[in-house]
């Protein structure tokens, strides 16, 4: 009947809805939506993440930015990496982090790729039990 029920479908495969293994669900958004271009200006990247398992989970965020490009952590647009350690996630709850993206007078008009990167950690910060990506991108005007 095995190879029947590939053909057909098996009843109990289909009635069962697949398992996530993310500990969490990511969202991202901007706050203002735009980057000021050949301007110093900055915006919050918002990152929220939501404890959707059943335990306490130890969570941090890191986000990258192109390494060639005029925005940055800093108002000097040097530094392309930056980590936040949220703490402890309970089963649940979310937490909604801003991350200050700046500009500056050599900031290009164009669209900027974004990637943010949501670990969930055993014990301490070292050791990672899962990630998720998530990948957007900044627009400049």
């Amino acid at each position: 009947m095995g190879f029947w029920d590939s053909l057909i479908g098996d009843e109990k495969s289909e009635a069962a809805p697949p398992k996530s293994t993310n500990p969490f669900t990511v969202s991202v958004s901007f706050a203002p939506l735009r980057l000021s271009a050949k301007n110093k200006s900055s915006v919050n990247l918002l990152v929220k993440v939501k404890n959707i398992s059943g335990s306490t989970q130890l969570v941090s965020v890191d986000t990258l930015l192109p390494k060639d490009a005029m925005i940055g952590f800093d108002p000097a647009c040097i530094n392309k990496a930056s980590e936040k350690r949220l703490g402890e996630i309970k089963a649940g709850d979310f937490v909604e982090v801003p991350v200050t993206i700046w500009s500056n007078s050599q900031t290009k008009e164009a669209n900027y790729p974004i990637e943010v990167t949501v670990y969930s950690h055993y014990i301490g910060y070292e050791k990672v039990l899962s990630y998720m990506k998530k990948t957007t991108s900044l627009r400049a005007v």
